[in-house]
């Protein structure tokens, strides 16, 4: 059978990916640079292979690397919150949330009062944007855990999946479309996988569109459609009693399911971010 991983040897890796840095590892963990490069090794040995690529500035992960990455996330976290729960330890720390605006309000009543009852050390920050803007903060290490929106993939590269949605075109019920006429669209902003998924159907089948309205607010797009002026794509779920669904035989094609996803910087969460994540997989739904 072979040896269990080492929770304090996977810490100790996932401090290398977070600073990017052996050295630098080195010093937070208060190790010297050869017990860090031991335990990587030992770490190799295990799982069959090289973990980094080195240089003198920085080090990278390779292939196996990045697996191992992402298949001992789940195992830390957990480790962290049920040490937590167990020694009664607080959970402390303020954690950057960034959150599609179609998701914060209904994310916030889900969580907050779990989040406040249980970690009322935690202070959370919520920034809204669409999902290449948020995959871009995360990258600029402007926040520490995104819910992001996205279609289905087999890896775990964008992040921990936990829900689908299911996008659908919707109109008003006053609004009625020739076959020839240009779509007038409520559409989000550059970045938003809605906009960009709807717009590339409506190329594809050869029909013209115009936008109505752009913007970063959901509201402003409801009231467009509720008022029979536009088109928009929302999730089935968010679908108010004006609107009705547009289908194939209207000349709108069915939208693929997407996926909802927690993702974070590579490297170890830390415990606040661990907890709230832990939350949000287990209370929100759409």
């Amino acid at each position: 059978m072979p040896a269990p991983l080492d929770i304090d040897v996977l810490r100790t890796f996932h401090t290398i990916v977070r600073l990017g840095q052996f050295r630098a590892a080195s010093l937070q963990l208060n190790r010297s640079p050869s017990a860090v490069s031991s335990q990587i090794r030992r770490l190799e040995e295990q799982t069959g292979g090289r973990l980094f690529e080195r240089d003198n500035q920085a080090v990278t992960l390779t292939p196996l690397g990045r697996r191992v990455l992402l298949e001992t996330a789940d195992l830390l976290q957990t480790h962290d919150r049920i040490l937590a729960g167990l020694t009664g330890q607080p959970v402390v720390g303020e954690v950057r949330l960034g959150v599609a605006e179609d998701y914060a309000a209904r994310l916030l009543k889900a969580v907050l009062p779990r989040l406040q009852g249980e970690h009322p050390g935690i202070v959370l920050e919520v920034l809204t944007g669409n999902s290449s803007q948020l995959r871009r903060w995360l990258g600029q290490g402007l926040l520490d855990l995104a819910l992001l929106v996205g279609p289905p993939r087999t890896d775990r590269a964008d992040g921990q999946r936990f829900g689908h949605t299911q996008p659908v075109w919707v109109a008003g019920p006053g609004l009625q479309l020739s076959a020839d006429a240009s779509v007038p669209l409520a559409l989000h902003g550059e970045g938003c996988s809605y906009r960009e998924l709807g717009i590339d159907l409506l190329i594809r089948q050869g029909r013209r569109w115009h936008a109505v309205v752009t913007s970063a607010a959901s509201s402003a797009l409801e009231a467009a459609v509720e008022l029979g002026q536009a088109v928009a794509i929302t999730d089935r779920a968010r679908m108010t009693p004006p609107m009705r669904e547009l289908t194939p035989e209207e000349g709108f094609p069915a939208l693929p399911v997407h996926e909802l996803r927690l993702a974070s910087p590579p490297g170890e969460r830390s415990p606040a971010c661990a907890s709230l994540a832990g939350l949000i997989a287990e209370d929100f739904r759409i």
